[in-house]
């Protein structure tokens, strides 16, 4: 059996991009429930920790957002499915990343 020292040293390049990529999604997914939590509290609206989720989970949320835009759809719903819909295809890539 091999020290597990050894294992580590065997990582390549694709397994650390692998890793980063998988600790980026982490971190958005966390930072959209944070803000899905904070939405209920209307004072937190405007508090720095609401404007700082806001811009850490923005450009995840704005792709998806236009595209919902320019094809019209759901846009009378009163759920933000732009949101919802970016989580999941979020949350759907984390779990397939280990698979690559």
């Amino acid at each position: 059996m091999l020290p597990f020292f050894y294992e580590r040293s065997k990582m390549t390049v694709l397994d650390i991009f692998a890793r980063l990529v998988a600790l980026t999604i982490d971190v958005a997914l966390f930072a959209m429930l944070l803000r899905v939590i904070l939405s209920f509290f209307s004072d937190a609206e405007d508090s720095r920790i609401s404007i700082f989720l806001a811009l850490i989970t923005e450009p995840f949320i704005a792709p998806v957002r236009f595209l919902m835009v320019k094809f019209n759809l759901l846009q009378n719903s009163p759920i933000d499915w732009s949101f919802t819909l970016t989580y999941m295809i979020m949350a759907f890539m984390r779990v397939m990343l280990p698979a690559l």
